[in-house]
């Protein structure tokens, strides 16, 4: 039996909000304000699951009286979720200006990101990001774009009801009796349960994107592996090559020390049979602990 898909997957969010009345109760529970009508930008998109290009596959994707707006499920942990935000806002506001267009027609944006892990790890609910002055943190660019992070995780948190039922409902899937936008929301997630076509649609996506990962992870265990073997033959080969250098030098020092060794004794010998043909036998003797000697009869000689 297929197990039921929860508000915390990407495709369910997408087709829940797609109901303009759930829409705007998110929305005007997150932003604290009221949004107007809702014009969707995306509706096919997100009723119609499909793998598509990174970045281009909004969950929601709509206009109204605040601006645009992207709201997105996040329910794996990411890293690099501050990139990520920014990669949505350069994609979002390249299709906001037509050639020629002003600068002041660019419409004011906000990117929601609704989060089942808590991404700054600062233990808020709600993170709102702005572009601020370093130097002067009263001071903010202006840029009319806003980033909302939630953090499920932190629903206890929330400083209003409202918001607690609905991280509640998106982190455990509880539902507050008396909460209208939670109850619609998990009534309109049981509707889509029911559309077997569209869940199995839904599921043959999730898999092809786990089995997608898989073969990345695999890949990036094998890469590893072969630059993990790479690495440790070169320096297998870089500590042999050191070992060798230092055992040869030290059997050549060896080798020359006693080659040196058996040279000297050859020389004293032949010093010794020249001193006593010449009947200099008691020279031999006494020049022995004079190495000075020795080497000036060792000249003499021409050995």
């Amino acid at each position: 039996m297929t197990s039921r898909i929860t508000i915390s997957n990407n495709f369910m969010f997408g087709r829940v909000l797609c109901r303009e009345d759930i829409c705007r109760g998110f929305l005007e529970r997150v932003l604290g304000t009221e949004v107007g009508s809702i014009s969707y930008l995306n509706r096919e998109q997100v009723l119609q699951p499909a793998v598509a290009s990174r970045g281009v596959r909004l969950d929601v994707y709509a206009e109204t009286a605040l601006g645009v707006i992207d709201v997105e499920m996040q329910a794996n942990p990411h890293a690099d979720l501050g990139r990520r935000l920014r990669y949505y806002q350069a994609s979002i506001d390249s299709g906001l200006l037509d050639q020629g267009s002003s600068w002041r027609d660019l419409r004011d944006s906000y990117i929601i990101f609704a989060c089942d892990f808590d991404w700054p790890g600062a233990g808020l609910p709600v993170y709102t990001f702005d572009r601020l002055c370093r130097e002067n943190p009263a001071l903010a660019a202006q840029t009319g774009s806003t980033w909302v992070v939630l953090n499920a995780r932190a629903a206890a948190a929330a400083p209003n009801e409202g918001l607690r039922n609905l991280l509640e409902y998106i982190q455990r899937g509880s539902v507050a009796p008396d909460d209208k936008l939670v109850s619609a929301m998990d009534a309109a997630v049981s509707t889509a349960n029911e559309d077997r076509e569209w869940v199995a649609s839904v599921m043959t996506v999730r898999d092809l994107l786990e089995e997608a990962r898989a073969d990345a992870i695999a890949e990036g265990l094998a890469e590893g592996r072969a630059e993990g073997i790479a690495e440790g033959r070169e320096e297998g080969l870089a500590e042999g090559r050191a070992e060798g250098r230092a055992e040869g030098r030290a059997e050549g020092r060896a080798e020359g020390r006693a080659e040196g060794r058996a040279e000297g004794v050859a020389r004293m010998a032949a010093l010794a049979a020249k001193l006593a043909e010449d009947g200099r036998a008691e020279d031999a003797l006494s020049v022995m602990a004079d190495p000075v000697a020795v080497e000036n009869l060792l000249r003499e000689y021409g050995l």
